[in-house]
């Protein structure tokens, strides 16, 4: 497919555009729509196809609205899937929402998208800007390069409802910064801001708001000048432990049937 056909992908919901070696998705507000919207999800899937086919894309760089994966947006989802006659305050200890596979399932809905990302010979990085919640957390460890906003803070917010760290979190984190270091983060830690991130090596840079991104684009153009063989080579060796990652999936998926 080439860049012309591959633009044609865009809607409403997610912007395309390429600016050299570098292709641009952009999110709108409904992101969590790509998790319960069978024919989004699709298209999403089928974007993520395309970018992989084509050799003139080095990098790619996701880009989401600011409140788009905050605490709010995470609670609506979650009463969407759960419905309302479940009590959000703990519905990890809901009979009515461990008998429910269909909200089960939707809570590891992250394992295709992390999956892709790794197994991608592209470098993908993502531009973090307001709150995020525990799974798109988890989700954006899985990619090679994180740049953030000043005021972008992780949610652990999964606690608050009795949930798992889902997400892969517990799979990425403790690769970044130790297995006990994690465990306490995941079960202690209500928020991690830009400047703790960045010190705990979760991020790479911390960006201005008010340049965002075109920042995020200038960095991404920068290493998609690097010649294909090395971005590929680079990424491939980076990204070893993909069969953990499959052992990793089939346990979260095992614990959230049995928990």
């Amino acid at each position: 497919m080439n860049i012309d056909s591959l633009c044609e992908l865009a809607d409403p919901s997610i912007s395309i555009e390429v600016d050299d070696a570098v292709l641009i998705l952009k999110f709108g507000e409904d992101v969590y729509d790509f998790l319960t919207d069978l024919d989004k999800k699709n298209h999403y899937f089928q974007i993520m196809d395309a970018v992989e086919d084509d050799k003139n894309i080095k990098v790619v760089l996701t880009l989401c609205e600011p409140d788009s994966l905050n605490e709010e947006a995470y609670a609506r989802f979650l009463e969407g899937i759960c419905g309302t006659a479940i009590n959000l305050e703990n519905i990890g200890s809901s009979k009515e929402f461990k008998q429910n596979t269909d909200c089960i399932k939707q809570l590891y809905f992250h394992e295709y998208t992390v999956k892709r990302r790794v197994a991608s010979k592209k470098i993908h990085i993502d531009g973090l800007r307001g709150t995020i919640v525990t799974p798109f957390f988890g989700e954006t460890l899985s990619v090679d390069l994180r740049y953030a906003s000043e005021d972008m803070r992780f949610s652990l917010a999964h606690k608050k409802y009795g949930l798992p760290p889902s997400g892969a979190l517990a799979f990425f984190l403790p690769k970044y910064i130790g297995h006990g270091r994690a465990i306490e983060l995941m079960l202690t830690a209500d928020y991690i801001d830009a400047r703790q991130a960045q010190e705990l090596g979760l991020i790479n840079r911390i960006i201005p708001a008010n340049d965002f991104e075109s920042e995020c684009i200038k960095l991404a153009k920068e290493i998609s000048r690097i010649s294909k063989e090395t971005l590929t080579s680079t990424k491939l060796l980076s990204t070893t432990y993909k069969k953990e990652l499959d052992v990793y999936f089939k346990a979260e998926e095992t614990i959230m049937h049995k928990w």
